[in-house]
């Protein structure tokens, strides 16, 4: 079987503590948002090599997974996540 992969993209805005304005007010001071691609592994039959690891010459900055429970044992699912991208937060167009 092979990998079944779905790419995703993960996001989290950057932003100091909340500063306190009028009477119980408060606003938040954002700077940029990071953006970062992850890829999950629904099943999988190889789990990344420490040289495929930011750091070690690969791209891959985190890894998870765990093994799924079949005869073999050498089934996993899990997600791996790249370097993140930092963007203005006008550029990710929220539908919100």
């Amino acid at each position: 079987m092979a990998d079944d992969i779905i790419q995703g993209t993960q996001y989290r805005l950057r932003c100091s503590q909340p500063m306190p304005i009028v009477s119980g007010d408060f606003v938040l001071h954002t700077f940029r948002a990071e953006k970062t691609r992850t890829d999950i592994l629904l099943y999988t039959q190889s789990l990344p090599g420490s040289d495929q690891f930011r750091g070690q010459g690969g791209g891959y900055m985190s890894a998870t997974f765990s093994r799924l429970n079949d005869r073999c044992g050498n089934s996993f699912s899990g997600r791996i996540d790249y370097p993140p991208e930092y963007v203005e937060e006008e550029e990710l167009n929220f539908n919100l």
